[in-house]
């Protein structure tokens, strides 16, 4: 499914434009979320990028849902406030400084939607999105212990970092997820970049009862490329392992992080075929029987 601007415009309680950054609230069953996006436009082609920033994707989706994840359960972010996004450097890149064309605006708009969608569930029979009261497991994890502590905050964002440089290089897109919360605070994404990799001392000192919820998120990022490889399973278990988490602790957290990527596929109003859910299984790492359970759980919750 293939959210457009006129498909939310009805969730629009307030659409407000400050320099390239659009700050959003969006009204769904009497509930208010509040997101933001920044315009960006393509000088070559803008018309692709529109269509670029308005498609449905599982990588935008869970990356989106991981940044407002992040944000809230880490006691206002790992940047203290999200605001601190004007500071990406990504984020601005290519962005007039003057004036947006309305198709600009609508696509981030659109963008700004994506990220609170994790809340949401697409009603198919209705045709109207609705907030998910059952959330999944990854979602009660992490609403159960919110990371507060600066250090935990810090470590988080060093694994984060340290995650994507794991095939070698950083993404365009794996920095602007990165820079939607970091800060002076945790590091600039230069900063970090050039710090030495954690040590096991290091991560033996992150809060105990939080150390599976750092390495489901971690895991969660590294999955939502589909494209879980060799380098990125190593340094997962290098971070699991540095934390003293046990085989099965670790094993958990990768799973429960794999269960919400087939959550999000289904929760974008995308029906999939047995077929379908075992060729996703396949590009995140996931057992095909888990991954089918993962969607028959999913039915269960909500129908």
């Amino acid at each position: 499914m293939v959210v457009t601007y006129e498909m939310i415009k009805p969730y629009i309680a307030e659409e407000k434009l400050e320099g390239s950054n659009v700050k959003c609230k969006f009204q769904v069953d009497g509930e208010i979320f509040e997101s933001n996006s920044y315009i960006k436009v393509d000088s070559k082609s803008s018309t692709h990028n529109i269509k670029n920033m308005a498609r449905s994707s599982v990588l935008g989706r869970l990356r989106g849902a991981l940044t407002n994840f992040i944000y809230k359960f880490t006691g206002g972010g790992l940047a203290g406030n999200i605001a601190t996004m004007a500071a990406s450097e990504t984020m601005r890149q290519n962005v007039s400084t003057t004036s947006y064309s309305r198709k600009d605006q609508d696509a981030a708009v659109v963008d700004a939607f994506k990220k609170i969608e994790f809340n949401l569930y697409y009603d198919e029979n209705n045709r109207k999105f609705k907030i998910a009261r059952q959330f999944s497991e990854f979602e009660k994890r992490l609403k159960s212990a919110p990371i507060t502590k600066a250090y935990d905050k810090k470590t988080l964002a060093r694994m984060l970092v340290e995650m994507s440089k794991a095939d070698g290089q950083i993404e365009n897109e794996e920095k602007a997820f990165l820079e939607g919360f970091l800060s002076a605070d945790t590091g600039t994404l230069s900063e970090l970049s050039r710090r030495a990799p954690l040590s096991a001392v290091e991560c033996e000192e992150v809060t105990k009862e939080l150390k599976q919820s750092l390495l489901m998120i971690v895991a969660a990022m590294a999955i939502s490329d589909h494209d879980f490889e060799a380098p990125e399973r190593q340094k997962l278990s290098e971070f699991g392992n540095m934390m003293g988490l046990t085989p099965e602790k670790q094993a958990e957290s990768l799973k429960l992080a794999q269960d919400y990527t087939i959550e999000l596929l289904i929760r974008g109003g995308q029906e999939l075929s047995r077929d379908e859910v075992y060729a996703f299984a396949d590009k995140i790492g996931m057992d095909r029987a888990e991954a089918e359970r993962a969607q028959v759980r999913y039915d269960r919750r909500t129908n």
